[in-house]
């Protein structure tokens, strides 16, 4: 038998329609959990049974069912909460997908990165400017990459020579930047000195795309030359071969490296010089992590290949021997999605399946 039964606590009131069983005993239990949870669910359940209304109303009367004002409010409500929650999130649930794909594409974005850095690492000046001559897709990568990972630094090396340049306050210094990036140096100083940048692609107008181990300059030409985190090629004897040639007598070389590539720091600054330089300044920065070195010409080569000239390379971990394959579908769209977009027609880069993509933990 059906009957109607009232299940009172305190300051709750519930009405419920039971049958022969009795919920008396857990009338104490209810009471503690409307309590603690402040009944969260009730707009749910009255919108609900709301709609459950207007449904058995049009299913007997056969009529559309006619809006009250109380309903336009309600529906005003909730346009504005989702208008709110747009502003307050940056995007609604399609936009938190669009979030999802952007995390996605930079996770690939940082893997390529650390491929081809470490393969500039591990090759000559020559091959690596080969390389990017038959795929300029994959040095704009590289140097996308680097320019998010250079943001990350608390400190950057080039402020600190750009710092030095100033305070010679000496107008009309020539200068050659090689491995210059963007040419920022060439940005900063362009005022007060002649500043000649070479990478291996030019990115703007103010860079000259060569080999660091031929650079088009003439002999004893600068009064400066900088390498700022760009001594990445198997063949360094050649670049600082090629720094003597062109730096005047008396001249400064100015060395920007990350400390952990250094065998033997003293080995290494012995070995530059019996290239013709002599030690002026050493500088350590960021905790140790970077060292800057100064050197002045003294005179010619003497030896080509010094024993301690050895940088290490800078080498990453692999998380897998290929492609991590991903459980999201969505995530595993976005991935194919971003191959075709910009490896396509990647020659150098078509052995992709060989990285070590991680969509869930992208990393720099």
């Amino acid at each position: 038998m059906i009957h109607e039964e009232k299940l009172v606590g305190r300051n709750n009131m519930i009405s419920s329609k039971q049958g022969d069983v009795d919920y008396s005993e857990e009338v104490e239990t209810l009471v503690t959990i409307f309590k603690k949870q402040h009944r969260p669910w009730r707009n749910k359940v009255r919108k609900k049974a709301a709609k459950e209304a207007k449904r058995k109303l049009k299913k007997e009367n056969g009529n559309e069912y006619t809006i009250s004002s109380s309903d336009v409010q309600i529906m005003r409500k909730k346009r504005r909460s989702r208008v709110k929650r747009i502003n307050s999130n940056g995007s609604t649930e399609n936009g938190a997908m669009n979030r999802q794909e952007i995390n996605d594409r930079e996770g690939i974005g940082s893997s390529l990165f650390r491929y081809i850095n470490e393969q500039l690492y591990t090759m000559s000046g020559a091959k690596a400017m080969e390389l990017f001559r038959k795929d300029p897709q994959a040095f704009k990568l590289y140097h996308k990459g680097y320019q998010k990972q250079a943001n990350k630094w608390p400190f950057n090396p080039v402020r600190i020579i750009i710092q030095w340049i100033k305070s010679l306050k000496h107008n009309g210094l020539v200068i050659a930047d090689l491995g210059c990036g963007n040419a920022t140096i060439a940005d900063a100083l362009s005022h007060i000195a002649t500043v000649h940048s070479f990478d291996l692609v030019a990115v703007n107008d103010r860079v000259v795309a060569c080999d660091m181990s031929m650079v088009p300059l003439c002999n004893e030409s600068v009064d400066i030359v900088i390498f700022c985190l760009s001594l990445m090629g198997t063949n360094l004897n050649e670049y600082l071969i090629e720094a003597n040639r062109i730096l005047k007598k008396g001249g400064f070389l100015k060395i920007a490296e990350i400390a952990s590539r250094f065998i033997s720091l003293k080995r290494f600054i012995h070995a530059v010089a019996k290239m013709g330089f002599a030690i002026t300044g050493k500088m350590m920065k960021d905790g140790g992590y970077f060292v800057i070195l100064e050197f002045m010409k003294t005179g010619k080569v003497v030896q080509k290949r010094p024993i301690g000239l050895i940088l290490k390379p800078c080498l990453y971990k692999k998380r897998a021997e290929k492609e991590v394959l991903c459980k999201n579908d969505m995530v595993e769209v976005n991935i194919y999605f971003i191959k075709r977009e910009i490896i396509a027609d990647s020659s150098y880069l078509k052995n992709i399946c060989e990285l070590t993509v991680s969509a869930s933990e992208p990393r720099l």
